[in-house]
């Protein structure tokens, strides 16, 4: 048999080398009449035996950040509460009450969010939208690993004190939450987009990927959850318009179709945003390599009914591809 003369070298190292397994939770609230918006994230990572921890909060301008880092607890699996003894999450009713609680240095936030929509399943965008590659696909590398996500839209209430100076401010507004917990390689990302708009009358998700290991292919899922249920979307479009700061838009425009081809276009004001805060969602990786997230809290507008809403824009970078968002 002919074998290759360069058989007995050290070979490349694959992608899928980079594997690994994550469950991720995301908690975001937005009260924009009391000038206070955030984000909470709780990852877990038994390969790293690491739970890591963050709360980054906008408090009419001022950024307040918790973060924190944790072996990765002995009673994970089915327990109702999550947290580090500071930040914590109680799974009080399933897909219909979360209960978050924060006592960092510098505030004590206690909110509760509730059901507004019906949580999604992205695994419904496979069926709905073939023609589109999935984060299954793009994520797990062509493996077609496990890749297991939910979003929800959520009310949340609670309150925030600020221990200088002791006041307390009411929170109230909109909130979702995303969980994922599935194989994958955020540390071959090359760019993304993760978004989500609140409507007084429906949620729309929408989020795109590509990795440094096939640039140009980009996976693409989304949903409409509304008073008729929630329903993947079968075409994803997005396009910048405009110079926006530290490098964004000035506008992001999401043209969707839904699976019965009614059709929603976005319009989001990043050079308007109501508050900014990073995401430190990866550590490091030991060559170097950073990946960079900004999360924009942002007026948006569905062309189709002229409502108004609220966004979260989520745009993130690998240090390959660009600096960090200021």
């Amino acid at each position: 048999m002919l074998l290759n003369t360069h058989d007995d070298l050290p070979h490349p190292v694959p992608p899928a080398a980079f594997l690994r397994y994550k469950e991720n939770y995301f908690f975001i609230l937005f009260s924009p009449a009391t000038g206070v918006f955030g984000l909470s994230h709780l990852n877990f990572e038994p390969g790293f035996d690491r739970g890591r921890f963050s709360c980054t909060l906008s408090v009419r301008g001022k950024l307040i950040k918790y973060a924190n880092q944790i072996p990765f607890p002995q009673d994970f699996a089915l327990t109702r509460e999550i947290g580090d003894g500071r930040l914590s999450v109680a799974f009080v009713e399933p897909h219909g009450r979360f209960d978050m609680r924060l006592e960092s240095d510098d505030v004590e936030l206690d909110v509760v969010f509730t059901r507004r929509q019906s949580t999604f399943d992205f695994g419904a965008c496979r069926s709905a939208a073939p023609d589109m590659p999935t984060f299954q696909e793009v994520m797990t590398l062509g493996l077609n690993l496990p890749y297991n996500h939910h979003q929800q839209g959520l009310s949340v209430k609670g309150r925030l004190r600020l221990k200088d100076g002791g006041e307390t401010i009411a929170i109230e507004g909109y909130g979702y939450r995303d969980h994922s917990w599935s194989m994958r390689s955020d540390n071959l990302v090359k760019e993304h987009t993760w978004c989500g708009f609140n409507f007084p009358s429906l949620t729309i998700g929408s989020k795109t990927i590509q990795t440094l290991h096939r640039p140009g292919l980009v996976a693409r899922e989304g949903y409409v959850a509304d008073a008729d249920g929630p329903r993947a979307f079968r075409a994803i479009a997005t396009r910048a318009v405009g110079d926006g700061p530290d490098g964004l838009p000035a506008k992001l425009v999401h043209e969707l179709v839904d699976v019965f081809g009614r059709a929603y276009t976005i319009e989001s004001d990043v050079a308007e945003r109501l508050a900014h805060v990073p995401l430190y969602s990866e550590v490091p990786s030991s060559n170097g390599d950073v990946y960079h997230v900004v999360e924009n809290f942002c007026r948006c507008r569905l062309k189709e009914t002229g409502e108004e809403g609220i966004a979260l824009i989520e745009l993130g970078r690998s240090s390959r591809v660009g600096g960090a968002f200021q």
